[in-house]
């Protein structure tokens, strides 16, 4: 079944923030990610490529690169400026908010709240809405968002509607959602090594685990792939490595006639092999395990010239 446009634009919203926190990730995995064909994949990169801000000159489109099975953007052209809204939109933003309040923790909760009277003080209504939802809380929502925003793997005791037996998961969290009055929990679960739903009213216990690690086979975000603290040290001959990854430095400063980068959560394997295409015009500083594969690869390739 063909899918709508609808989901081809959310997926299309969704995959930019995931490639700025992704550099370099290969085509292959972004699939995975999203569940979707590769095919699927290239025709959403080239939609996302024509797409951008007013204006839509080659200045204001996204840039980015796919080249070689590879995806990196390099200006994602993100809104500097809050858009205009009117009263409809600031209405149905009200709405969603409301029932987002409602299945949240207190802390978002203050923050939900405050984002709604922002609203309400820009929206003018002749006869005021009174918006009504069913509470919906429950006393792991804390836990549980603050382990989703962490990425944080959860030990959890759990009921079964199927077999009404308990057993105990290791599981990481992944999103809550409501349906049909009950509030649920996707995650992906290491005892079954797939995603999994969960009824949060049938969790009994609920712990941060500290020290282990859930791998997951579809979600790049729990894998070991990201360089952490990576800092290089870009030679004046590979000025332009700055100039076109300005999405993902987080820190630059200038020694001598080099500049020491720091670079946001990237893919090791995109640093490996873009340091190895700049030759001596890039060095990494950290982490060390990438600079000694750089260094083993560097000499795998030289043998083959001798």
């Amino acid at each position: 079944m063909s899918e709508s446009a609808l989901e081809r634009t959310s997926r299309a919203l969704d995959l930019v923030p995931y490639l700025l926190e992704h550099q370099g990730i290969s085509i292959t995995e972004l699939a995975e990610v999203f569940g979707v064909s590769e095919n699927q994949i290239n025709e959403d990169l080239i939609l996302i490529h024509m797409c951008g801000l007013p204006g839509y000159t080659p200045l204001e489109l996204i840039d980015m690169y796919y080249e070689d099975g590879y995806v990196t953007v390099s200006e994602p052209q993100s809104l500097h400026s809050p858009r205009r809204m009117n009263r409809h939109e600031m209405a149905a933003i009200l709405v969603g908010l409301d029932l987002l309040k409602s299945i949240r923790s207190g802390d978002l909760e203050i923050e939900i709240s405050n984002l709604q009277a922002k609203l309400l003080s820009n929206i003018k209504i002749e006869n005021p809405f009174v918006v009504v939802h069913q509470e919906l809380k429950n006393d792991f929502l804390p836990i549980l968002e603050s382990a989703i925003a962490k990425s944080t793997p959860l030990k959890i005791e759990y009921v079964s509607a199927n077999k009404d037996e308990k057993s105990e998961r290791n599981i990481l969290p992944l999103e809550i959602y409501v349906q049909n009055r009950m509030n649920y929990l996707i995650a992906w679960c290491d005892k079954a090594q797939g995603d999994r739903t969960f009824r949060l009213d049938r969790i009994l216990k609920c712990e941060l685990l500290s020290g282990v690690e859930i791998r997951s086979k579809n979600h790049q975000g729990l894998v070991e792939q990201i360089a952490p603290s990576t800092k290089l040290l870009v030679h004046s001959s590979a000025r332009n490595f700055i100039e076109e990854n300005q999405a993902i430095i987080s820190e630059i400063s200038k020694i001598g006639e080099s500049f020491e980068v720091n670079l946001s959560q990237i893919e090791e394997e995109w640093l490996i092999r873009t340091a190895l295409g700049y030759g001596p015009g890039i060095e990494v500083i950290a982490p060390a395990r990438v600079a000694t594969e750089i260094l083993k690869r560097k000499g795998a390739i030289l043998s083959r010239y001798t």
